[in-house]
């Protein structure tokens, strides 16, 4: 290998390095996103399971649960009043 690739090999390494190091914080929410939302998933599974006695539902889908993983209780009081209000 000449001089001149082993310095593009190396720049590549660099530049891959740097972006990595860029995204790794952004990586980091979207794991704890994913964490949250995968809890509410389940929270909401567990309070329609609750709820079927008692004739209540709320909607398991993607958009419910990353509204609560996001928001938080604040989330599940926003679901809880559409589902109330509509």
């Amino acid at each position: 290998m000449d001089f001149t690739s082993l310095l593009g090999v190396a720049l590549a390494f660099l530049v891959v390095f740097v972006m990595l190091k860029l995204l790794a914080g952004r990586l980091k929410h979207l794991g704890k996103v994913a964490l949250r939302s995968l809890v509410a998933f389940f929270g909401i599974w567990a309070v329609n399971i609750a709820g079927g006695f008692f004739g209540f539902h709320i909607g398991l889908n993607l958009a419910t649960a990353l509204t609560v993983g996001i928001l938080g209780i604040p989330g599940i009081l926003l679901i809880l009043a559409v589902k109330y209000f509509i």
